[in-house]
């Protein structure tokens, strides 16, 4: 890939859209607050810890789930229900056990469902084959599931698990921090998802119905949103720590729905980013234009036209961000891909477009490329099959790069800025410099032929990695990160005196398409 190919940097498809209507199409806002929240990376590999923050600024009541991912396979390894009062914020930090595995732990007084233990909870391994070190790095999702309606007479304490003893308040006001800051009684909400004594609370019994989910003191209708978060990445031992925002999807629920649409049984695997509830169509920027592109009727399965949906805001075509290695301030660089919706397109018989390889169970192989530019407009690759192997080693030393789990490491030096393992691929052996800038592109037409066909051969032959919506078509790859520089300062004296630092930096990109959003890159 030329120089001249990947200087143009076309504008980010993760744009503020300004809709009329609520919920006509979902979009990721760059204002930050949405009804999915999308967390690209945690850790507690090597002396990390993890701190995820949440927060409602909207005057609603909220039902949301929280979901911990595992990098390899996007499997599930630790989820709950959380009730955010207006104006609630709740966080939680992940961090490593003595065996091996990750944990939550959180002073938040929120109420969750389960109740986190003062001790916290561990991460589970049950499907993940009994795996501890899986579990200690991968990615963060939040979804809204519903809206408790604050006028709602009392209903899930006074029905099936009634207790004298304490006041008949509805869940909206069981969620409400008092002048102490503590919520009035989170146990109503427990009991209403519990079974004693061969009773059902309400809301347990309700899911057991045709709708599937707690029902009673919601909004008849959705009225979503509001949600913002971030999360820090801390090593107290190497004294460095780095922060990034999460991706805010906004008006994710389609029109029509229920205040109590996605309000799931705790441990569920619902709600999904291809929930029932969600919107089908998109709104994305393209070349400085709003564009809208809805896959209704596009696919054969519905919940694949809503993964489209959100896999059009987050499509990209290239990757762009910097790196640095300079030795002499021992730097260096990781970049995080994150593939947040991999897991719907490669688990089934056939993968689903625009991804192009089946999962094993531990990962699903892309093939990338990349390329690199030093400061001073410079070519800063080496791509002849002389250049130094690097570590760890692709199949063979080209600029051909495979991406092979759900979230992967992408590791610039010698080491890894996030003492990351297990899920990193090493590029230092193709650059010839230092510090630069990097592209990492999914165009089919830059891979030489590697691509090949989509596995099962009843797609597309060869994969083209597009999205269809009809009318206009996207090429790439769904994808969200960062990337991550630490430096260490060795002329630093003195006891106690900081040495090392980081930094973390939001990845550009540019997406192509064609008919309605055509562009280029």
């Amino acid at each position: 890939m030329s120089k001249q190919k990947i200087l143009p940097i076309a504008v980010a498809v993760a744009s503020v859209v300004i809709i009329d209507g609520a919920q006509s199409a979902l979009y990721v806002n760059e204002q930050g607050t949405g009804e999915t929240l999308i967390y690209p990376f945690y850790s507690a590999q090597n002396g990390n810890n993890t701190l995820i923050n949440v927060a409602n600024v909207s005057s609603g009541h909220k039902a949301v789930k929280i979901r911990i991912l595992e990098a390899q396979n996007s499997q599930e390894v630790l989820d709950f229900n959380l009730y955010l009062s207006p104006e609630d914020h709740f966080s939680f930090s992940i961090s490593a056990t003595e065996d091996g595995g990750a944990k939550i732990v959180t002073g938040d007084n929120s109420c969750s469902v389960p109740a986190i233990p003062a001790g916290g909870a561990e991460f589970s391994t049950l499907k993940i084959g009994g795996s501890l070190e899986r579990t200690q790095a991968g990615y963060v999702e939040i979804i809204e599931m519903g809206q408790l309606d604050a006028d709602s007479a009392p209903i899930i304490d006074t029905e099936g698990l009634a207790d004298a003893s304490r006041a008949a308040i509805n869940a909206a006001a069981a969620i409400t921090h008092g002048g102490d800051g503590v919520p009035a009684n989170c146990s109503i909400l427990v009991d209403a998802w519990s079974r004693y004594s061969g009773v059902d609370g309400v809301w347990l019994a309700e899911s057991k119905t045709t709708n599937l989910t707690g029902e009673s003191e919601f909004l008849a209708n959705w009225e979503g949103g509001g949600l913002y978060g971030y999360a820090t990445v801390i090593n107290v031992p190497e004294g460095t720590s780095f922060g990034y925002d999460a991706l805010a999807i906004a008006d994710h629920v389609a029109m029509g729905a229920t205040g109590s649409a996605m309000h799931y049984e705790p441990g569920d695997i619902r709600p999904s980013l291809g929930d029932t509830a969600l919107d089908t169509a998109a709104i994305i920027r393209v070349g400085g234009a709003a564009v809208s592109m809805d896959f209704d009727g596009d696919y054969a399965l519905e919940a694949t036209e809503r993964i489209q949906a959100l896999n059009a805001t987050i499509m990209a075509t290239e990757i762009y961000n910097d790196y640095v290695t300079d030795p002499d301030i021992a730097a260096s660089t990781d970049w995080i891909m994150t593939f947040p919706t991999k897991i719907f397109h490669v688990n089934a018989g056939t993968p689903i477009e625009p991804f192009s390889k089946l999962s094993n169970g531990q990962s699903a192989c892309e093939p990338s490329k990349i390329g690199a530019v030093n400061r001073e407009e410079g070519e800063s690759a080496g791509f002849d099959s002389s250049s130094p192997i690097f570590s760890p080693a692709p199949p063979d030393p080209s600029n051909d790069l495979l991406l092979c789990y759900e979230s992967t490491v992408v590791q610039f030096a010698e080491k890894s800025a996030l003492n990351a393992e297990n899920i990193v691929v090493g590029v230092n052996g193709l650059l010839d410099d230092d510090d630069g800038w990097a592209t990492i592109t999914f165009d089919p037409s830059f891979l030489d032929g590697v691509l090949g066909t989509c596995e099962g051969a009843t797609i597309k032959t060869p994969c083209t990695r597009e999205i269809d919506a009809g009318d206009g078509s996207l090429l790439g790859l769904p994808v969200v990160g960062f990337a991550v520089q630490k430096y260490v300062n060795g002329n630093v004296g003195g006891a106690g005196v900081l040495a090392n630092y980081s930094m973390a930096s939001e990845h550009r990109s540019c997406v192509a398409g064609s008919g309605s959003t055509a562009n280029t890159c």
